[in-house]
């Protein structure tokens, strides 16, 4: 049974790895039968907020069971998950530099530097970013929130009482997202997004103990996410003259974190309601997306270059075979990075 109920986190997983995916590659407006279906694939950053709550359940979860909790196995865990793909992208990344340019190019060691501490975010995104991503891989700004996520949930896990740590985590978040109104930088922005990943963490600590999942059980920290959802409707409103900046208006500062709050909300409830009926049709949705679970970080990493930006297929001149053999060789790559060399090298580490 609880085989089953983690699946869906996996299909889930699975999904919005996918998604993304089709986000950064399939033009805003393409039409079958005289129906616009690009626009069902524009809702990229939300699928990163959906990643952030999967995630905070993945990491209580794993926490909990572990019998070392000691921040030496948290830390090398956590390192070797995220950064051992990780370089390889990097490297892949480099590589293809390399081959576009005729020569070996220059590896940006600054901003290379900024990714490995993991300080990176969308420059032309967001204000007052400390370092861009690396060889422009859009998706890894959300690494660095992720990586900075582990490390505030287990200072606060092991530094404050049980019974006050929601307490904390919404005292935290609510005070960055007021101080967002002011001046929104790389800390404060990060600290606001830890209430959503900690939604999943709520969810953990629910299932972990066996209580119910009830409406009445989430509604006090779905009237904090509501704050700081209200407190950044009124940063758009201070802001709002700062959309003109942006080339990508509603993927960018003062609009998507909005629309990232206002997703986390909805998924949230959407979350108790479906439970409730049983997750009706959830494995005719979602079901088939658990196959490709197992790369999903991988997938997410490595489509920049893998599929929305490769160009090798070109001289076929068919943009839909062009398209379907990338998806198929960005998910063989992922595969045998993240299913077999990670764990091996994981093996070699852990033991």
């Amino acid at each position: 049974m609880k085989k089953q109920k983690l699946d869906k986190l996996e299909s889930l997983r699975g999904f919005a790895a996918l998604y993304v995916v089709f986000f950064h590659a399939l033009p805003q407006k393409f039409y079958l039968w005289g129906i616009n279906f690009g626009f069902l694939f524009r809702f990229g950053p939300e699928s990163v907020i959906l990643f952030f709550i999967l995630s905070g359940f993945v990491i209580k979860y794993t926490y909990e069971k572990s019998r070392d909790k000691s921040f030496k196995n948290y830390f090398i865990r956590r390192f070797i998950r995220l950064y051992v793909p990780l370089f390889i992208i990097y490297i892949l990344g480099y590589v293809i530099k390399c081959i576009h340019e005729g020569a070996f190019a220059d590896p940006d060691w600054l901003l290379l530097g900024g990714n490995l501490l993991m300080l990176q975010d969308v420059i032309s995104q967001k204000p007052h970013v400390i370092v861009g991503v690396y060889m422009n891989n859009g998706p890894l700004w959300s690494l660095s929130y992720e990586w900075w996520f582990y490390m505030l949930f287990f200072l606060l896990a092991t530094k404050i009482n049980s019974a006050k740590l929601n307490l904390w985590v919404c005292i935290l978040a609510v005070t960055a997202a007021v101080s967002y109104l002011f001046y929104p930088f790389f800390v404060n922005r990060l600290v606001m997004y830890f209430a959503i990943w900690w939604i999943g963490v709520k969810f953990a600590t629910t299932y972990l103990n066996n209580e119910k999942f009830t409406m009445r059980g989430i509604l006090p920290y779905g009237g904090v996410l509501l704050g700081i959802t209200m407190i950044l409707a009124l940063n758009l409103y201070l802001n709002r003259a700062a959309i003109a900046t942006y080339t990508y208006a509603y993927s960018a500062f003062p609009i998507i974190e909005l629309r990232h709050f206002a997703f986390a909300l909805i998924v949230m409830f959407a979350a108790v309601v479906w439970h409730k009926l049983h997750w009706f049709g959830f494995n005719y949705i979602f079901g088939i997306f658990k196959y490709i679970a197992p790369c999903s970080y991988v997938i997410y990493i490595s489509h920049t270059y893998l599929v929305v930006h490769a160009t090798y297929l070109d001289f076929l001149n068919s943009p839909v075979l062009a398209f379907c053999i990338y998806l198929a060789v960005m998910i063989a790559f992922s595969f045998l990075v993240e299913v077999f060399f990670y764990n091996k090298i994981k093996k070699l580490i852990l033991g």
